[in-house]
């Protein structure tokens, strides 16, 4: 048995010496063949031609918005009534799309606060946006929802991919007041 162990070893160690010394540079194993030339010179063409903050600063331009940057370096814009901030990199292909204070209340009111937490904790299962919930100076605790996803110049309808995420916004802003109202009734 120990013989067969070092004969294999043996084997396997003169082969890997074998490929390393008579190994031909000039073969580039692909097993995919693509033309990579063409393909990095479109995407360098399109990484130096737009960055995600630059494209998204458009995107929210097309929608109808006027963007403008506070103080954090957010892109904040307002889209059917409601402020938005955008969280963009000029390195990264995702952005972080926020609405603060899409609903408070009193954090003195202890059954509100139970209400919510337990619909907050049902919205975040479903995974599609993250909500949560911080408490403010004043006596409020404000909700906000936040999604990071995808944005690239290679999205097709990317106005139109925008307004489909914000659209998941007021959704769950609305499936919110909703579950609230629920658990507010069942009591």
């Amino acid at each position: 048995m120990l013989w067969h162990l070092l004969w294999i070893t043996v084997f396997v160690v003169i082969y890997n010496l074998y490929r390393y010394y008579h190994e031909d540079d000039s073969y580039d194993y692909s097993p995919v063949e693509t033309d990579t030339s063409d393909n990095n010179q479109k995407e360098s063409n399109m990484e130096e031609t737009i960055s995600t903050r630059q494209l998204a600063l458009n995107t929210i331009e097309h929608i109808g918005s006027e963007p403008k940057y506070t103080e954090e370096g957010y892109i904040q814009f307002e889209y059917q009534g409601v402020i938005f901030l955008m969280e963009t990199a000029n390195d990264c292909m995702f952005v972080n799309l926020i609405w603060a204070w899409c609903h408070s209340f009193s954090k003195f009111d202890i059954d509100e606060f139970a209400r919510v937490r337990q619909v907050v904790n049902d919205i975040n299962m479903r995974g599609l946006v993250s909500v949560f919930y911080s408490i403010t100076d004043s006596d409020d605790v404000a909700i906000h929802i936040k999604k990071n996803f995808l944005f690239v110049p290679q999205i097709p309808n990317l106005e139109e991919y925008l307004k489909l995420m914000l659209d998941t916004f007021f959704r769950t802003a609305r499936t919110l007041d909703i579950e609230v109202e629920k658990c507010r009734l069942q009591e």
